[in-house]
């Protein structure tokens, strides 16, 4: 009986821990760069864009660890951190990875340690969002 009832508890731990790690990535773009718990500045990478690659789909950041390019692909979620400017985060677009402004970067797990799951970019000006890059 005892053995059951630790099987249990077992079970149940993982799951909880499941189900938090689900409700961090739902929420995940709601919460501005560098305040992610969990994540911000332990397996993401914070810094300035130095260049966008549109062609072979890779962006150049400088963090204070050092200069990192960070491969981007179809899956790659990409989201504008617009809390300094109090309104709501959405969804971006590569375009809207432009040199010089902040950004985090959530690194894709296992081997491909270069691949970008999601990135924050940060967005200090009235305007700038989805197609205001491409204008």
């Amino acid at each position: 009986m005892l053995k059951v009832l630790m099987q249990i508890g077992v079970i149940v731990a993982g799951l909880g821990g499941m189900t938090y790690a689900h409700g961090q990535q739902m929420t995940e773009m709601f919460i501005p760069v560098g305040q992610s718990p969990g994540v911000s500045d332990k397996s993401s990478l914070i810094g300035t864009i130095d260049s966008m690659d549109e062609k072979n789909r890779t962006v150049t950041v400088s963090a204070q660890s050092g200069v990192q390019t960070v491969g981007l692909t179809n899956r790659t979620k990409i989201w504008l951190d617009r809390s300094l400017l109090k309104a709501p985060n959405q969804s971006g677009t590569s375009a809207d990875l432009q040199k010089g402004r902040k950004i985090e970067v959530k690194l894709e797990q296992g081997e491909r340690k270069q691949v970008a799951e999601w990135v924050k970019v940060q967005l200090t000006e009235p305007g700038a969002g989805p197609g205001a890059a491409a204008k």
